[in-house]
């Protein structure tokens, strides 16, 4: 029997990763989630707003999209969260963005037009 409307909505689908970040201190584990769809096709029109050119903070971008609490509650969401990873050191960013990139399966491809390749 197809899925109804309710199930598809009452399904939790958020898939929330953990991943091993001490440089951060506490317990130096960030959680970062799938991006919804809606977050997912917003990022990737950027890519193509771009025309070849890579578009600023694409880093910062996709971990406001992605590094949420144990609940899956973003905790940079916007412009405010893009600016306020801009500022965080650059090496575990990178790891935490790469962790995102792979989570939320983008391609190699992608990744090149986001950087202007």
């Amino acid at each position: 029997m197809p899925l109804t409307r309710e199930q598809i909505d009452a399904a939790n689908d958020a898939k929330i990763i953990k991943v091993q970040a001490p440089e951060l201190g506490g317990d130096g584990v960030a959680c970062i989630r799938l991006m919804s769809v809606g977050d997912r096709d917003s990022y990737e029109l950027k890519l193509l707003d771009g025309e070849g050119k890579a578009i600023p903070d694409f880093r910062s971008e996709l971990l406001s999209r992605t590094l949420c609490d144990e609940k899956g509650t973003l905790l940079y969401p916007g412009t405010e969260g893009v600016e306020a990873l801009k500022r965080r050191s650059s090496d575990v960013m990178h790891k935490l963005w790469h962790a995102a990139l792979k989570h939320n399966a983008l391609t190699e491809e992608e990744i090149k037009k986001l950087a202007g390749e």
